[in-house]
């Protein structure tokens, strides 16, 4: 990644906004946006001209550092303003940021409790890479979605299916899903995220937009995918499945629409 031009001369009078962007390499509504969100200090002011300094593009350069490590515009804002004499600062702050998003999520223990099934269960589930957590060390740590997972599961289970055939299915589907995943992230590199890191404040916003309306497409299409599938093979089967396809019918199957969305 190209890093600002620290060296640029900063004369008596400092940068106009102009300056100040180009010596960091972005445009000027970046520069006037990371204002806005308290990302960078405003600039000092000689009559009615802004003067930037040189720790503005020292800031400039950590907050590109920071989104090119994966850091939002939100938590590169929860850091603080980074006193350039003490880099340690930003260190400091990036442990407390993982300490706080560990302390959001659950144990083990919590996943079976909030599920209400047996520790065991939760501990089988991630022996078959169904279930994966966050973190391994010190000890596993999961998301709510793993608590949703393991109702899913749990109500297939006490429909009637063995809970150890439905393990086996689940990691033979978990086995052959990881390359459409794999090729579904190329997908992703490749067309939709942007090859020029120039405005990190709108790459980022976009990004999210299409993240947020993306993932629960992909989800649904997915689901839904399997739905019409399961279908069309119950039917095709005749009556080895008649019980199967009769069951879709009067449940009106072919109706059901998979509903998916941020919480």
């Amino acid at each position: 990644m190209d890093h600002p031009d620290h060296g640029a001369a900063l004369s008596g009078n400092g940068l106009t906004i102009d300056e100040v962007a180009s010596a960091a390499g972005i445009a000027i509504d970046t520069v006037r946006y990371y204002q806005r969100l308290g990302l960078l200090k405003p600039p000092g002011r000689q009559g009615r001209r802004a003067v930037y300094t040189s720790d503005h593009l020292e800031r400039l350069a950590e907050i590109r550092r920071l989104a090119a490590d994966g850091f939002t515009l939100s938590q590169i804002g929860a850091l603080g303003i980074v006193d350039t004499n003490h880099r340690n600062t930003s260190a400091e702050g990036l442990r407390r940021l993982a300490d706080e998003a560990l302390d959001r999520s659950l144990s083990r223990a919590d996943v079976a409790d909030r599920a209400g099934v047996p520790e065991g269960l939760v501990s089988l589930l991630c022996d078959n890479g169904l279930l994966t957590p966050l973190v391994d060390e010190p000890e596993p740590r999961f998301d709510e979605g793993a608590v949703s997972m393991v109702r899913a599961g749990l109500a297939i289970s006490e429909a009637g299916v063995p809970l150890n055939e439905l393990i086996a299915l689940a990691a033979d589907h978990g086995a052959h899903v990881d390359e459409i995943v794999e090729r579904a992230i190329d997908l992703f590199d490749s067309h939709v995220l942007p090859s020029d890191e120039g405005d990190l404040a709108r790459t980022e916003r976009a990004l999210i937009e299409i993240v947020r309306s993306l993932v629960p497409a992909v989800t649904r299409l997915v689901a839904q995918h399997f739905h019409r599938t399961l279908i069309s093979r119950a039917r095709n089967r005749g009556s080895s499945a008649t019980g199967l396809t009769e069951a879709l019918l009067a449940a009106d199957a072919d109706r059901l629409e998979v509903d998916v969305r941020w919480r």
